[in-house]
């Protein structure tokens, strides 16, 4: 145990993922019950709390700040369930369930080509790219023992596809390691079965009132078709099949 546990009254639901696999639309359609309050990348928790989880350097301290931020929030909602969505505490679950040992844990996954057709049309997930180092080992940016030599150096999609990798094989990890606290669907789920979906988020969450998304666009689901071309699709499966000396 790194932490003292903390009991509160509340169910806390941390949604978790990677970047465009459709953490905020998950998040979105969680909070928007009544008996949900919902931090969604909240200034006073996003900055703070991103900062921290992507840094593989982090100290102990630093993460007791934000369990104690947390703590501090979360109190002060008259709700009987509090969601927040930053979606890099994917890579702090194990430190917020030493801290909040009832916490629930909802991740995402989506299509590899999806995900990455919409991070290339980013400015904001692609900036990591520049404000990270690429030749440390970084599981947030899918950087590896066994590629860091090589990253920098390889195309952007297959950069944004080791980092599909690995949060993909995070989230697999954490259901397979914390059942009763980690719940991940899929994003295409929304699309293709929608009332199991709802169904599974609410009993998951043992909630009392049903659970309905926003309107969705049924075109967006395959919009990666027409947004990638050959040569970035033959780059993600060679990087995928650890194939690397074709890509640099």
């Amino acid at each position: 145990m790194l932490f003292s546990k903390k009991a509160i009254d509340k169910t806390l639901i941390f949604i978790i993922g990677s970047g465009r696999s459709g953490t905020h639309l998950l998040g979105r359609t969680v909070g928007h019950i009544a008996e949900v309050e919902a931090f969604i990348e909240d200034p006073k928790l996003f900055k703070k709390v991103t900062d921290v989880a992507i840094n593989p350097n982090r100290k102990k301290s630093d993460i007791k700040k934000i369990l104690k931020l947390y703590n501090s929030v979360f109190r002060q909602t008259n709700k009987s369930f509090v969601l927040e969505k930053t979606h890099p505490n994917i890579w702090l679950v194990e430190e917020i369930l030493d801290y909040f040992e009832t916490a629930k844990f909802i991740g995402i996954k989506r299509n590899v080509y999806a995900t990455i057709a919409s991070m290339l049309n980013h400015k904001g997930v692609l900036e990591w790219y520049n404000i990270l180092p690429l030749n440390q080992v970084n599981p947030f940016l899918g950087i590896t023992e066994k590629n860091y030599e090589l990253f920098k150096d390889l195309p952007l999609e297959s950069k944004c596809a080791l980092r599909w990798k690995s949060h993909y094989d995070r989230l697999t990890y954490l259901e397979t390691k914390f059942p009763e606290n980690v719940l991940v669907v899929d994003y295409e789920d929304f699309y293709n079965d929608y009332n199991g979906l709802m169904i599974k988020l609410e009993r998951f969450l043992k909630l009392e009132n049903h659970i309905n998304s926003e309107a969705l666009i049924s075109s967006n689901i395959d919009r990666w078709k027409s947004e990638l071309t050959d040569d970035q699709i033959k780059n993600i499966d060679e990087v995928l099949e650890d194939n690397y000396t074709a890509l640099v």
